[in-house]
């Protein structure tokens, strides 16, 4: 049955998988593509803002000014490396992912710059696709690299002579949807079916693009980092039965709705294969993939910097406080709440990445610097950080599994989104304030 009132993530998530089983969401058609399928992970994230379940004030909207600062770069990038997309045959085709991490003064992608490394020294043929971050690319340009800023720039132009085609029976459904969608007053209004067709329209050139791309190379083998929000290429993949491996970037759970498929999944727009780190998440995972399709691919890049830092000592009631972009003041808040018992440590507070450039419009983090001494980090070494520091704190950050490896001692903040840790919790038993 479906809920009236949404006030955490177990609750959106159960809420979102009852639509999808009453109004069979994953086959809606649009064009003929099924773009709930295709982009659920935005749909939630947009659901989640609707229902405030994460503060999206100060979240990562890009100014106009940025977007056409972003928008030239891309076009910059498309026209210096023109040559790039002049594609031939492969063995395997690379979708990298955006986070860099620095290793031996190199900057690299910690999820695919080993699995290259072992394609390199097995003489497999391949091709990396890398897409931009804010309009630039900040690792080094290989011959085997191809920038993907010419896509976004065609799907950008492309979708704008796109007309809508919806056959009675689906408008029918999105009209349905929205009504139910939007019963409470209370909630600001979501624009479903907008997003819908936007996202069909993003989804066409994107799609036809890479279908292109692959029957130029012809690759046997595809693997990608974040299967979410990359459905247009996998969707094409499938398409031509080539094989789609993704390699495990972070944490998944029951309430993760990019790898959680209870009542239902397209396969059209999912990978084939899963590559997990080790056991733990191997038993964890409930993606609609089978058994033996699920295989044990280590983390190579944690495994090396442990025993970087393996000898380092912890600082005695040190905390590092792991932020993410959707929680980050009220994460701070939560440490004003219960500064009573957060006073004791020597608080480090983390950034995300995302949020550098917002560090001032956190208020209450400002507080806490003020008042109570707490250190706000940029751009620094996380590793070290986890290895000196005795414990750790956030709400379902990956990093709160990659400080289990340092052996730092955690502290899970009562926050939305502390859903996803259920199994964290049962095995490494935690402080919870």
């Amino acid at each position: 049955m479906i809920k009236n009132s949404i006030n955490d993530i177990k609750e959106l998530c159960e809420y979102i998988w009852d639509l999808e089983d009453k109004y069979d969401l994953f086959n809606l058609e649009v064009n003929g593509i099924n773009p709930w399928a295709a982009y659920r992970m935005d749909i939630y994230f947009e659901l989640a803002k609707k229902f405030g379940i994460f503060d999206k004030k100060l979240n990562l909207k890009t100014s106009k000014i940025d977007k056409v600062i972003y928008f030239f770069r891309l076009l910059k990038n498309s026209i210096n490396y023109y040559k790039d997309y002049k594609f031939k045959k492969v063995d395997a085709l690379i979708f990298s992912w955006g986070r860099t991490k620095k290793i031996k003064n190199k900057l690299i992608d910690p999820y695919t710059y080993y699995l290259e490394k072992k394609l390199n020294k097995q003489k497999t043929s391949f091709l990396e696709f890398e897409s931009p971050y804010k309009g630039k690319h900040i690792r080094k340009k290989k011959s085997y690299k191809i920038y993907l800023d010419k896509i976004l720039i065609l799907r950008n132009i492309l979708n704008l002579f796109i007309k809508t085609k919806i056959d009675i029976k689906n408008k029918k459904i999105i009209k349905m949807l929205s009504k139910e969608i939007n019963k409470d007053n209370n909630t600001p209004f979501f624009d479903i079916e907008q997003l819908l067709i936007s996202n069909t329209k993003k989804f066409i050139p994107t799609y036809s693009y890479y279908l292109d791309i692959l029957k130029k190379t012809q690759p046997k083998v595809i693997y990608i980092v974040v299967s979410y929000g990359q459905g247009e290429v996998i969707k094409a993949a499938n398409d031509l039965n080539i094989e789609v491996i993704e390699l495990q970037h972070g944490t998944f759970s029951k309430y993760h709705l990019g790898y959680s498929f209870p009542k239902g999944y397209n396969a059209k727009y999912l990978p084939k294969k899963f590559y997990v780190w080790n056991n733990y998440w191997k038993n964890l995972m409930s993606f609609p993939i089978k058994s033996e399709n699920i295989k044990i691919y280590p983390c190579q890049y944690l495994e090396i910097e442990k025993k970087k830092y393996q000898n380092i000592i912890k600082k005695k009631n040190s905390l590092i406080v792991l932020s993410q972009g959707a929680n980050t003041e009220v994460i701070a808040n939560k440490l004003i709440e219960n500064i009573a018992y957060f006073k004791k440590f020597q608080i480090t507070f983390k950034l995300h990445p995302n949020e550098y450039h917002m560090r001032s419009k956190h208020k209450k983090l400002t507080y806490l610097q003020k008042k109570y001494n707490v250190s706000i980090v940029t751009n620094v070494d996380l590793y070290e950080y986890l290895a000196k520091s005795e414990y750790q704190a956030g709400v379902f950050s990956t990093a709160l599994y990659e400080g289990v490896e340092f052996n730092c001692k955690t502290i899970l903040l009562k926050l939305p989104g502390i859903e996803y840790m259920d199994q964290f919790i049962k095995i490494n038993k935690p402080i919870i304030k």
